[in-house]
């Protein structure tokens, strides 16, 4: 039998462990030239493990239903206005003093992430429906 492994999911916890490594190394000051080069090479995993999520991403937003890229999209939408109004408020009061670059850049980040990120870990056509997500959670 032969079992089927998800390199998404394993590129997600590499990444992850290096994560905890390079936050032990920012936190404890650690300066000697083995966490430079590691913190080098953590800057590197980190652009291309986002080309690939962006890639996988991509690939598989297409294979949506269309319906479900809809609601996705309409979601993305409520997100994006939600994380734009709260920057506003948080530039009235002064809370953050950000430029419109970054709070645009925040919004659509975090917009995405919510929509889509289920996406990313997804394998079948018929997995792609959010009724199937919602409905696998409730199956007791």
């Amino acid at each position: 039998m032969r079992k089927n492994i998800n390199l998404t999911k394993i590129f997600t916890a590499i990444y992850g462990i290096e994560t905890i490594i390079a936050l032990c190394i920012a936190y404890t000051g650690i300066d000697n030239w083995i966490a430079t080069k590691f913190m080098w090479i953590y800057l590197g995993c980190t652009v291309l493990y986002l080309i690939y999520i962006l890639i996988v991403s991509v690939i598989n937003i297409r294979k949506l239903y269309r319906r479900d890229f809809k609601k996705r999209v309409f979601r993305f939408a409520k997100f994006f206005i939600l994380f734009s109004l709260i920057n506003c408020i948080c530039n009235y009061f002064k809370i953050s003093n950000s430029g419109l670059l970054s709070a645009i850049s925040i919004a659509v980040g975090g917009a995405f992430a919510i929509s889509f990120w289920d996406v990313v870990f997804l394998k079948k056509k018929e997995k792609y429906s959010l009724d199937y997500v919602y409905k696998k959670d409730n199956i007791t």
